[in-house]
Protein backbone atom coordinates (compact mmCIF):
# COMPACT_ATOMS: atom_id res chain seq x y z
CA UNK A 1 0.00 0.00 0.00
CA UNK A 2 2.94 2.60 0.33
CA UNK A 3 4.46 1.89 -2.66
CA UNK A 4 1.06 2.23 -4.37
CA UNK A 5 0.45 5.86 -2.30
CA UNK A 6 4.21 6.57 -3.75
CA UNK A 7 4.70 5.76 -7.20
CA UNK A 8 0.90 6.08 -8.38
CA UNK A 9 0.68 9.73 -8.56
CA UNK A 10 -1.94 9.90 -6.67
CA UNK A 11 -1.37 11.46 -2.75
CA UNK A 12 -4.32 11.05 -1.83
CA UNK A 13 -5.28 7.34 -3.12
CA UNK A 14 -6.94 4.78 -1.13
CA UNK A 15 -6.75 1.03 -2.31
CA UNK A 16 -10.18 -1.06 -2.97
CA UNK A 17 -10.34 -4.16 -2.70
CA UNK A 18 -14.21 -4.68 -2.49
CA UNK A 19 -16.04 -7.59 -0.90
CA UNK A 20 -12.76 -10.85 -0.52
CA UNK A 21 -13.48 -14.18 1.16
CA UNK A 22 -10.42 -15.30 1.63
CA UNK A 23 -9.20 -18.94 2.96
CA UNK A 24 -5.69 -19.68 4.44
CA UNK A 25 -5.26 -23.64 4.42
CA UNK A 26 -1.73 -23.93 6.58
CA UNK A 27 0.14 -27.39 7.04
CA UNK A 28 0.03 -27.77 10.76
CA UNK A 29 2.02 -31.14 10.86
CA UNK A 30 5.29 -32.35 12.24
CA UNK A 31 7.36 -31.40 9.53
CA UNK A 32 6.41 -28.07 9.39
CA UNK A 33 7.67 -27.73 13.44
CA UNK A 34 6.58 -25.28 16.12
CA UNK A 35 8.34 -21.74 15.03
CA UNK A 36 7.62 -22.39 10.99
CA UNK A 37 3.45 -22.86 12.29
CA UNK A 38 3.90 -19.74 14.13
CA UNK A 39 5.44 -18.09 11.29
CA UNK A 40 2.63 -19.45 9.14
CA UNK A 41 -0.01 -17.78 11.55
CA UNK A 42 1.68 -14.41 11.59
CA UNK A 43 2.01 -14.59 7.50
CA UNK A 44 -1.91 -14.67 7.48
CA UNK A 45 -2.09 -12.22 10.35
CA UNK A 46 0.21 -9.56 8.65
CA UNK A 47 -1.41 -10.33 5.12
CA UNK A 48 -5.30 -9.96 6.26
CA UNK A 49 -3.83 -6.67 7.80
CA UNK A 50 -3.59 -4.64 4.69
CA UNK A 51 -6.61 -5.61 2.92
CA UNK A 52 -9.24 -3.09 4.55
CA UNK A 53 -12.11 -3.55 6.26
CA UNK A 54 -13.47 -6.87 7.83
CA UNK A 55 -17.07 -7.47 7.43
CA UNK A 56 -18.85 -6.19 10.42
CA UNK A 57 -21.17 -9.22 9.88
CA UNK A 58 -21.04 -12.52 8.00
CA UNK A 59 -23.88 -11.39 5.49
CA UNK A 60 -21.97 -8.05 4.75
CA UNK A 61 -22.08 -7.38 0.95
CA UNK A 62 -18.27 -5.70 1.41
CA UNK A 63 -15.41 -5.76 3.85
CA UNK A 64 -13.00 -9.13 4.45
CA UNK A 65 -14.14 -12.04 5.23
CA UNK A 66 -11.44 -14.62 6.22
CA UNK A 67 -11.56 -18.09 7.04
CA UNK A 68 -8.22 -20.62 8.43
CA UNK A 69 -8.02 -24.10 8.19
CA UNK A 70 -5.26 -25.71 10.17
CA UNK A 71 -4.56 -29.59 8.86
CA UNK A 72 -2.55 -32.35 10.10
CA UNK A 73 -3.59 -36.06 9.51
CA UNK A 74 -7.13 -37.29 9.03
CA UNK A 75 -9.32 -35.72 11.82
CA UNK A 76 -7.16 -33.14 13.73
CA UNK A 77 -8.09 -30.40 11.17
CA UNK A 78 -9.76 -26.85 12.95
CA UNK A 79 -11.20 -24.21 11.33
CA UNK A 80 -11.84 -20.46 11.66
CA UNK A 81 -15.09 -19.97 9.74
CA UNK A 82 -16.19 -17.05 6.87
CA UNK A 83 -19.24 -16.89 8.71
CA UNK A 84 -18.17 -16.69 12.72
CA UNK A 85 -20.32 -14.10 13.66
CA UNK A 86 -17.55 -13.21 16.04
CA UNK A 87 -15.03 -12.27 13.52
CA UNK A 88 -15.92 -8.68 13.35
CA UNK A 89 -12.26 -7.23 13.49
CA UNK A 90 -9.14 -7.75 12.93
CA UNK A 91 -8.09 -7.56 16.97
CA UNK A 92 -10.61 -11.01 16.98
CA UNK A 93 -9.44 -12.56 13.84
CA UNK A 94 -5.83 -11.93 15.10
CA UNK A 95 -6.82 -13.28 18.37
CA UNK A 96 -8.70 -16.72 16.76
CA UNK A 97 -5.24 -17.15 14.70
CA UNK A 98 -2.91 -17.00 17.69
CA UNK A 99 -4.86 -19.36 19.73
CA UNK A 100 -4.32 -22.17 16.92
CA UNK A 101 -2.09 -24.81 18.12
CA UNK A 102 0.66 -26.91 16.51
CA UNK A 103 -0.91 -30.32 15.77
CA UNK A 104 2.79 -31.99 14.95
CA UNK A 105 1.13 -34.83 13.46
CA UNK A 106 0.73 -36.29 9.98
CA UNK A 107 0.05 -34.68 6.42
CA UNK A 108 -3.23 -35.00 5.02
CA UNK A 109 -3.11 -32.02 2.39
CA UNK A 110 -5.85 -33.57 -0.21
CA UNK A 111 -8.85 -34.10 2.75
CA UNK A 112 -7.82 -30.66 4.40
CA UNK A 113 -8.47 -29.00 1.04
CA UNK A 114 -11.96 -31.08 0.80
CA UNK A 115 -12.57 -30.20 4.38
CA UNK A 116 -11.78 -26.35 3.59
CA UNK A 117 -14.29 -26.22 0.12
CA UNK A 118 -17.09 -28.83 2.16
CA UNK A 119 -17.10 -26.62 5.81
CA UNK A 120 -15.91 -22.91 4.94
CA UNK A 121 -16.66 -21.91 1.50
CA UNK A 122 -19.57 -23.79 -0.57
CA UNK A 123 -22.45 -22.71 1.40
CA UNK A 124 -21.36 -19.50 3.16
CA UNK A 125 -19.51 -17.98 0.13
CA UNK A 126 -20.88 -14.22 -0.91
CA UNK A 127 -22.85 -13.74 -4.22
CA UNK A 128 -20.35 -10.87 -5.32
CA UNK A 129 -17.20 -11.47 -3.36
CA UNK A 130 -14.24 -12.54 -4.89
CA UNK A 131 -12.95 -16.19 -3.32
CA UNK A 132 -9.74 -16.87 -2.81
CA UNK A 133 -7.86 -19.91 -1.10
CA UNK A 134 -3.99 -19.57 0.18
CA UNK A 135 -2.48 -22.92 0.74
CA UNK A 136 1.07 -23.14 2.53
CA UNK A 137 2.99 -26.40 2.93
CA UNK A 138 5.72 -28.54 2.09
CA UNK A 139 3.96 -30.14 -0.27
CA UNK A 140 3.92 -33.72 0.49
CA UNK A 141 1.67 -35.59 1.99
CA UNK A 142 0.62 -38.81 3.16
CA UNK A 143 0.44 -41.74 1.28
CA UNK A 144 -3.23 -42.78 2.41
CA UNK A 145 -4.73 -39.64 1.72
CA UNK A 146 -6.89 -39.69 -1.60
CA UNK A 147 -4.62 -38.09 -4.39
CA UNK A 148 -7.36 -36.88 -6.64
CA UNK A 149 -8.97 -34.67 -3.83
CA UNK A 150 -5.73 -32.52 -4.43
CA UNK A 151 -7.54 -30.76 -6.99
CA UNK A 152 -10.68 -30.72 -5.15
CA UNK A 153 -11.21 -26.78 -5.22
CA UNK A 154 -10.52 -26.71 -8.98
CA UNK A 155 -13.97 -27.77 -9.41
CA UNK A 156 -15.30 -24.14 -8.45
CA UNK A 157 -14.12 -22.04 -11.46
CA UNK A 158 -15.18 -19.00 -9.49
CA UNK A 159 -11.89 -20.10 -6.74
CA UNK A 160 -8.35 -18.36 -7.16
CA UNK A 161 -6.27 -21.43 -5.84
CA UNK A 162 -2.60 -19.70 -4.66
CA UNK A 163 0.14 -22.74 -3.54
CA UNK A 164 3.16 -21.32 -1.27
CA UNK A 165 5.28 -24.20 -1.24
CA UNK A 166 7.85 -24.51 1.84
CA UNK A 167 11.29 -26.70 2.36
CA UNK A 168 10.17 -28.05 5.53
CA UNK A 169 12.39 -28.16 9.05
CA UNK A 170 13.92 -31.19 7.69
CA UNK A 171 15.73 -28.95 4.56
CA UNK A 172 13.52 -31.11 1.95
CA UNK A 173 12.28 -29.03 -0.75
CA UNK A 174 8.57 -28.88 -1.52
CA UNK A 175 7.03 -31.05 -4.24
CA UNK A 176 6.45 -29.13 -7.02
CA UNK A 177 4.13 -31.48 -8.93
CA UNK A 178 1.79 -31.68 -5.75
CA UNK A 179 1.82 -27.82 -5.60
CA UNK A 180 1.08 -27.68 -9.18
CA UNK A 181 -1.87 -30.07 -8.73
CA UNK A 182 -3.46 -27.88 -5.78
CA UNK A 183 -2.83 -24.74 -7.51
CA UNK A 184 -4.86 -26.21 -10.29
CA UNK A 185 -1.88 -26.36 -13.20
CA UNK A 186 -1.74 -22.23 -12.67
CA UNK A 187 2.14 -22.33 -12.41
CA UNK A 188 2.31 -18.74 -11.83
CA UNK A 189 -0.15 -19.27 -9.05
CA UNK A 190 2.63 -21.38 -6.90
CA UNK A 191 5.02 -19.86 -5.27
CA UNK A 192 8.29 -21.71 -4.18
CA UNK A 193 10.30 -20.73 -0.80
CA UNK A 194 13.15 -22.25 0.88
CA UNK A 195 12.66 -20.82 4.73
CA UNK A 196 9.36 -19.88 6.62
CA UNK A 197 11.02 -16.75 7.66
CA UNK A 198 10.49 -15.30 3.78
CA UNK A 199 6.59 -15.80 4.40
CA UNK A 200 6.37 -12.17 5.98
CA UNK A 201 9.26 -10.61 4.61
CA UNK A 202 7.85 -7.11 3.91
CA UNK A 203 8.00 -7.82 -0.29
CA UNK A 204 5.95 -11.04 -0.05
CA UNK A 205 3.66 -9.45 1.70
CA UNK A 206 3.38 -6.58 -0.57
CA UNK A 207 3.21 -9.24 -3.29
CA UNK A 208 0.33 -11.22 -1.62
CA UNK A 209 -2.00 -7.85 -1.31
CA UNK A 210 -1.86 -7.33 -4.75
CA UNK A 211 -2.70 -11.39 -5.27
CA UNK A 212 -5.93 -11.51 -3.00
CA UNK A 213 -6.56 -7.43 -4.02
CA UNK A 214 -5.65 -6.35 -7.67
CA UNK A 215 -7.46 -3.52 -7.38
CA UNK A 216 -6.19 -0.13 -8.58
CA UNK A 217 -6.00 2.87 -6.47
CA UNK A 218 -8.55 5.40 -6.72
CA UNK A 219 -9.15 8.95 -5.05
CA UNK A 220 -10.54 8.75 -1.82
CA UNK A 221 -13.00 12.39 -2.18
CA UNK A 222 -15.05 10.68 -4.98
CA UNK A 223 -18.83 12.40 -4.89
CA UNK A 224 -20.64 11.01 -2.13
CA UNK A 225 -23.85 10.07 -4.12
CA UNK A 226 -21.38 7.86 -6.29
CA UNK A 227 -19.00 6.55 -4.28
CA UNK A 228 -19.10 3.79 -1.15
CA UNK A 229 -18.71 5.07 1.99
CA UNK A 230 -14.85 3.50 2.29
CA UNK A 231 -13.41 5.79 5.30
CA UNK A 232 -11.53 3.36 7.93
CA UNK A 233 -14.03 1.96 10.59
CA UNK A 234 -17.24 2.26 8.90
CA UNK A 235 -18.32 -0.74 8.50
CA UNK A 236 -17.78 -1.25 12.61
CA UNK A 237 -18.25 0.55 15.93
CA UNK A 238 -14.97 1.55 17.53
CA UNK A 239 -14.38 3.49 20.95
CA UNK A 240 -11.06 4.68 20.54
CA UNK A 241 -9.25 6.41 23.67
CA UNK A 242 -6.38 7.82 23.20
CA UNK A 243 -3.45 7.97 26.17
CA UNK A 244 -0.73 10.44 25.67
CA UNK A 245 2.29 10.29 27.70
CA UNK A 246 2.86 13.98 28.30
CA UNK A 247 5.54 13.43 30.41
CA UNK A 248 9.32 16.00 30.04
CA UNK A 249 10.65 13.00 27.66
CA UNK A 250 8.11 13.65 24.92
CA UNK A 251 9.30 17.60 24.32
CA UNK A 252 7.80 20.58 22.71
CA UNK A 253 8.88 19.60 19.37
CA UNK A 254 7.28 15.67 19.63
CA UNK A 255 4.48 17.05 21.22
CA UNK A 256 3.59 19.23 18.17
CA UNK A 257 4.34 15.71 16.08
CA UNK A 258 1.51 13.90 18.25
CA UNK A 259 -0.85 16.80 17.40
CA UNK A 260 -0.27 16.45 13.91
CA UNK A 261 -0.77 12.92 13.66
CA UNK A 262 -4.09 13.11 15.76
CA UNK A 263 -5.33 15.37 13.70
CA UNK A 264 -4.50 13.45 10.98
CA UNK A 265 -6.42 10.54 12.84
CA UNK A 266 -9.47 11.92 12.97
CA UNK A 267 -9.45 13.74 9.37
CA UNK A 268 -9.18 9.92 8.09
CA UNK A 269 -11.39 7.96 10.39
CA UNK A 270 -14.93 7.33 9.63
CA UNK A 271 -16.75 9.48 12.73
CA UNK A 272 -19.82 8.31 13.51
CA UNK A 273 -22.64 9.96 11.99
CA UNK A 274 -24.84 11.08 15.10
CA UNK A 275 -25.27 10.19 19.05
CA UNK A 276 -27.54 6.80 17.52
CA UNK A 277 -24.85 5.83 15.18
CA UNK A 278 -24.04 2.05 15.88
CA UNK A 279 -21.20 2.02 13.05
CA UNK A 280 -18.03 4.28 12.62
CA UNK A 281 -15.80 5.47 15.40
CA UNK A 282 -16.04 8.07 17.83
CA UNK A 283 -12.78 9.62 19.41
CA UNK A 284 -11.58 10.37 23.23
CA UNK A 285 -8.13 12.03 24.05
CA UNK A 286 -6.66 12.33 27.60
CA UNK A 287 -2.83 13.32 28.55
CA UNK A 288 -1.56 12.29 31.35
CA UNK A 289 1.83 12.85 33.37
CA UNK A 290 2.50 12.23 36.91
CA UNK A 291 -0.14 10.71 39.80
CA UNK A 292 -3.25 12.33 39.28
CA UNK A 293 -2.30 14.64 36.68
CA UNK A 294 -4.95 13.43 34.00
CA UNK A 295 -6.34 15.83 31.61
CA UNK A 296 -9.01 14.91 29.29
CA UNK A 297 -8.97 16.93 26.07
CA UNK A 298 -12.56 15.29 25.26
CA UNK A 299 -14.85 12.82 26.01
CA UNK A 300 -16.08 10.22 23.45
CA UNK A 301 -17.29 11.75 20.61
CA UNK A 302 -18.35 12.54 16.77
CA UNK A 303 -17.96 15.75 16.51
CA UNK A 304 -15.20 16.89 14.13
CA UNK A 305 -15.22 20.84 15.66
CA UNK A 306 -15.14 19.44 19.32
CA UNK A 307 -12.10 16.82 18.30
CA UNK A 308 -10.43 19.53 16.21
CA UNK A 309 -10.56 22.42 18.91
CA UNK A 310 -9.50 19.47 21.67
CA UNK A 311 -6.33 18.94 19.69
CA UNK A 312 -5.27 22.49 19.28
CA UNK A 313 -6.13 23.43 22.88
CA UNK A 314 -4.48 20.46 24.12
CA UNK A 315 -0.94 21.85 26.47
CA UNK A 316 2.34 20.08 26.99
CA UNK A 317 2.28 19.09 30.78
CA UNK A 318 6.05 18.37 30.60
CA UNK A 319 5.80 16.42 33.92
CA UNK A 320 6.77 13.32 34.82
CA UNK A 321 5.29 9.89 33.97
CA UNK A 322 2.85 7.63 35.52
CA UNK A 323 0.64 5.16 33.50
CA UNK A 324 -1.23 3.52 35.65
CA UNK A 325 -3.49 5.80 37.68
CA UNK A 326 -3.78 7.16 34.20
CA UNK A 327 -5.42 3.92 32.76
CA UNK A 328 -7.69 3.66 35.60
CA UNK A 329 -8.88 7.55 35.78
CA UNK A 330 -10.01 6.95 31.71
CA UNK A 331 -11.81 3.91 32.48
CA UNK A 332 -13.72 5.66 35.27
CA UNK A 333 -14.42 8.95 33.54
CA UNK A 334 -13.94 8.33 29.90
CA UNK A 335 -15.54 4.63 29.49
CA UNK A 336 -18.18 5.07 32.23
CA UNK A 337 -19.32 8.96 34.38
CA UNK A 338 -20.92 9.02 37.56
CA UNK A 339 -21.86 5.36 36.89
CA UNK A 340 -23.24 5.56 33.49
CA UNK A 341 -21.59 3.80 30.67
CA UNK A 342 -20.74 6.12 27.82
CA UNK A 343 -19.45 3.56 25.57
CA UNK A 344 -21.66 2.27 22.77
CA UNK A 345 -23.37 -0.97 22.80
CA UNK A 346 -20.94 -3.57 20.93
CA UNK A 347 -18.40 -1.04 20.31
CA UNK A 348 -15.24 -2.25 20.29
CA UNK A 349 -13.24 -0.34 23.30
CA UNK A 350 -9.53 0.28 22.02
CA UNK A 351 -6.84 2.35 24.46
CA UNK A 352 -3.76 3.62 22.16
CA UNK A 353 -1.14 4.61 24.44
CA UNK A 354 1.66 7.06 22.79
CA UNK A 355 4.36 6.70 25.22
CA UNK A 356 8.19 5.24 25.33
CA UNK A 357 6.97 2.93 28.27
CA UNK A 358 9.79 4.47 30.57
CA UNK A 359 7.29 6.06 33.42
CA UNK A 360 6.14 5.02 36.86
CA UNK A 361 5.29 1.50 37.87
CA UNK A 362 2.52 2.62 40.59
CA UNK A 363 -0.86 0.53 40.21
CA UNK A 364 0.41 -0.78 36.49
CA UNK A 365 -0.69 -4.67 37.12
CA UNK A 366 -4.48 -3.62 38.55
CA UNK A 367 -4.38 -1.06 35.52
CA UNK A 368 -3.74 -3.84 32.78
CA UNK A 369 -6.01 -6.17 35.25
CA UNK A 370 -8.79 -3.55 34.89
CA UNK A 371 -8.30 -3.17 30.90
CA UNK A 372 -9.27 -6.44 30.67
CA UNK A 373 -12.34 -6.53 32.97
CA UNK A 374 -13.19 -3.20 30.74
CA UNK A 375 -12.97 -5.54 27.61
CA UNK A 376 -10.28 -2.83 26.16
CA UNK A 377 -7.89 -3.73 22.85
CA UNK A 378 -4.71 -2.21 23.34
CA UNK A 379 -2.20 -0.48 20.72
CA UNK A 380 1.25 1.21 21.98
CA UNK A 381 2.82 3.79 19.69
CA UNK A 382 6.43 3.78 20.52
CA UNK A 383 9.21 5.63 19.10
CA UNK A 384 13.42 5.48 18.97
CA UNK A 385 15.41 3.20 20.68
CA UNK A 386 15.38 4.47 24.23
CA UNK A 387 11.52 2.37 25.43
CA UNK A 388 11.13 -0.05 28.08
CA UNK A 389 10.01 -2.62 26.10
CA UNK A 390 8.65 -4.59 29.79
CA UNK A 391 6.23 -1.66 29.97
CA UNK A 392 5.28 -1.24 26.48
CA UNK A 393 4.51 -5.04 26.41
CA UNK A 394 2.35 -5.04 29.34
CA UNK A 395 0.36 -2.11 28.12
CA UNK A 396 -0.13 -4.34 24.90
CA UNK A 397 -1.52 -6.91 26.93
CA UNK A 398 1.71 -9.48 25.77
CA UNK A 399 0.05 -8.75 22.21
CA UNK A 400 3.88 -7.62 20.48
CA UNK A 401 2.06 -7.56 16.96
CA UNK A 402 0.03 -3.99 18.87
CA UNK A 403 3.40 -2.28 19.44
CA UNK A 404 3.62 -0.04 16.39
CA UNK A 405 7.49 1.11 16.61
CA UNK A 406 8.94 3.99 14.33
CA UNK A 407 12.36 5.70 14.38
CA UNK A 408 10.97 9.25 15.63
CA UNK A 409 7.62 11.25 16.46
CA UNK A 410 7.50 12.73 13.17
CA UNK A 411 7.53 9.33 11.31
CA UNK A 412 3.75 9.06 12.82
CA UNK A 413 2.24 11.38 9.88
CA UNK A 414 4.41 10.71 7.35
CA UNK A 415 5.28 7.12 6.55
CA UNK A 416 3.50 3.28 6.14
CA UNK A 417 3.30 3.30 9.91
CA UNK A 418 0.20 5.39 9.62
CA UNK A 419 -1.49 3.14 6.96
CA UNK A 420 -1.04 0.14 9.04
CA UNK A 421 -1.89 2.02 12.11
CA UNK A 422 -5.45 2.64 10.62
CA UNK A 423 -5.93 -0.92 9.17
CA UNK A 424 -4.69 -2.12 12.66
CA UNK A 425 -7.30 -0.06 14.79
CA UNK A 426 -10.30 -0.35 12.14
Amino acid sequence: MTYIRETCGCCDCEKRCGALDIVFVIDSSESVGLTNFTLEKNFVINTINRLGSMASDPASPTGTRVGVVQFSHNGTFEAIRLDDPNINSMSAFKTAVKRLQWIAGGTFTPSALKFAYDTLIRDSKRARARVSVVVITDGRFDPRDDEDLLKYLCDDDNLVVNAIGVGDMFKKEQDDEILGSIACGKKERVTEMKRYIDLVAEDFIETMETVLCPGKPVPEHLDDQTAPDVTPCFQRPVDLVFLLDGSERLGDKNFRHVREFLQKVAGTIGLAKGRNDRMRARLALMEYGKENENHIAFQLTHDRALIADGIARLHYLDSSSSVGPAIIYTIDNILGKENSRQTRQNAEISFVFITDGITENKNLEEAVSAMRGAQVVSTVIATGSDVDHGVLTKLAMGDQDAIFKGKDLADLSHSGLFDRFMKWVC
